[in-house]
């Protein structure tokens, strides 16, 4: 006897309103209140955004009806006025993650009933600040854990004074600024650290705000992003030397010099991430001796550098990396990876990206065959085989993203498993295996046609395919709406001859 939907067990809904996204969780929960009750909860609202934008006045009065736990907001070019500033105090234990994008603060402190604070966000974990005056606005963050503080101007010594009072428990610290950061500014404007922690300036960011800001937090602090922030290579190494200070990641900022990397690293050997594409005149040896620093590296990350080539050997030796990206580094020849992979210690990848790598496709068959858990894969401008490809789809099997852009050798035979005269230890394998697949891009390969698209595009969750500039393609109205039929959850469909 059939039954209907409403009758199934709210965990049974739980799960399947956890395959819609927020926009239809949403619409699902207006059906009937059985469902309401049931998508009104952290794990089905978490995803699910509330943004005002502009005047926000009427829009945060209708809010005022709203009875569900809404988690996520963003203010967009908002002026934070007496009204605003009511709402947030009235769903300050709601809050889980706020941000203020270009936001003007237009409260009046003495009109307000706190005193122009809003007393403690108990849930708020994490909080965005884009050029938005706000400093002021909150009396206690104690459970912040992730903060952006990104100011294209106005970040000052008092901004983050203010901030320094609330927050304790940061794991995640990013600011942006375009003001120099120097020790000799701190000179300039203070006669000591007591006379900035007692009158901290307005118009000056001084390296030694930021020293206490991190130094409050030193014991709790994982990742910092100083990428945009102008501070010198004597100024972040010397935070690197604060006691208690144990990083996971840290992006550097732009114009870093790769001989100041190796104290850095030799002072912070708690790092597992690493993104050296911002270094300046890095070297094979800077690069070696980092990973001889860094043996338990999990994320490394090198972008267009050409210094560097016979350090890919002892990249490979790497035992715990799980994110490696080289990508458009064109002076790695094509001896030191096969001397790399050959003696590779590299087995627990998930993501890997070679793009325009020189790596031969034999060398690139064994790290990949070694390497079975990987769900991201970028093998842009390589030579990678059909045969390769073939073993892509049988041992591959978790992959969500391939990107096989400008690959000249791959064919039909690629995608659907036939080959003539085959033989190898490896059964011929159809790219539907990878029924994981959630992004797929053959752009720029001449050799597929519609048939072994039509034959092999058959994934489940399916969410963007790109095949531009593919002139093996016969580009219609017939093909594409087949490709949508046999990819049910398509939502970006890009080909083009």
């Amino acid at each position: 006897m059939p039954r209907d939907i409403s009758s199934l067990p709210p965990e049974v809904l739980t799960h399947i309103f956890q395959l819609l996204n927020g926009g239809d969780r949403l619409k699902a929960s207006q059906v009937c209140k059985k469902w309401l009750q049931i998508i009104d909860c952290h794990q089905l609202l978490c995803e699910v955004r509330i943004v005002f934008s502009g005047k926000a006045e009427e829009a945060v009065k209708l809010f005022s009806h709203m009875t569900r736990q809404f988690q996520w907001f963003s203010f967009r070019r908002v002026v934070i006025s007496d009204s605003v500033v009511e709402f947030l105090n009235k769903y300050r234990q709601q809050f889980v993650t706020l941000s203020f994008i270009n936001c003007e603060v237009g409260y009046s402190k003495c009109a307000s009933e706190f005193q122009g604070k809003i007393p403690r966000c108990d849930k708020l974990k994490t909080l965005n600040i884009k050029n938005s005056e706000i400093a002021s606005l909150f009396a206690s963050l104690p459970n912040v854990t992730a903060f952006k503080l990104h100011m294209t101007f106005g970040l000052s010594d008092h901004v983050i004074s203010e901030f320094n009072k609330s927050l304790s428990k940061l794991e995640k610290l990013s600011l942006i600024s375009t003001v120099p950061c120097e020790e000799d500014v701190f000179e300039t404007f203070y006669i000591n650290e007591e006379t900035m922690k007692s009158k901290p300036s307005n118009s000056v960011l001084s390296f030694t705000s930021i020293k206490q800001l991190i130094g409050k937090n030193r014991t709790t602090l994982k990742h910092i992003n100083f990428l945009s922030l102008r501070l010198s290579e004597k100024a972040v190494v010397t935070l690197s030397k604060m006691e208690g200070l144990k990083l996971k990641s840290i992006s550097f900022p732009y114009v870093f010099y790769s001989s100041y990397i190796k104290e850095f690293c030799e002072n912070q050997n708690s790092l597992t991430s690493l993104d050296l594409s911002f270094l300046l005149y890095d070297t094979d040896n800077t690069v070696c001796a980092i990973c001889k620093c860094l043996p338990n590296l999990q994320e490394l990350i090198i972008r267009y550098k050409q210094a560097i080539d016979r350090c890919i050997l002892e990249v490979f030796q790497l035992r715990n990396l799980v994110k490696l990206v080289i990508s458009s580094c064109f002076n790695i020849s094509r001896l030191s990876y096969r001397e790399a992979v050959s003696n590779h210690k590299t087995y627990k990848l998930e993501y890997l990206d070679l793009s325009c790598a020189e790596i031969s496709d034999d060398c690139l068959f064994k790290l990949l065959e070694h390497n079975q858990n990987i769900r991201y894969l970028n093998v842009t401008y390589t030579r990678v085989s059909n045969k390769t490809l073939n073993m892509i789809c049988k041992k591959l099997t978790l992959l969500e993203c391939l990107i096989l852009e400008s690959c000249p050798a791959i064919s039909d035979s690629g995608l659907t498993g036939e080959f003539e005269n085959y033989s190898d230890s490896i059964t011929p394998t159809p790219l539907t295996n990878l029924k994981y697949l959630i992004e797929l891009n053959f752009n720029f390969n001449s050799l597929i046609t519609n048939h072994g698209c039509i034959k092999s595009f058959r994934f489940p969750k399916l969410e963007r395919l790109c095949m531009e500039r593919c002139r093996g393609l016969s580009i219609d109205n017939d093909f594409e709406m087949e490709l949508k039929k046999q990819n049910p959850c398509l939502r970006i469909l890009k080909v083009s001859q």
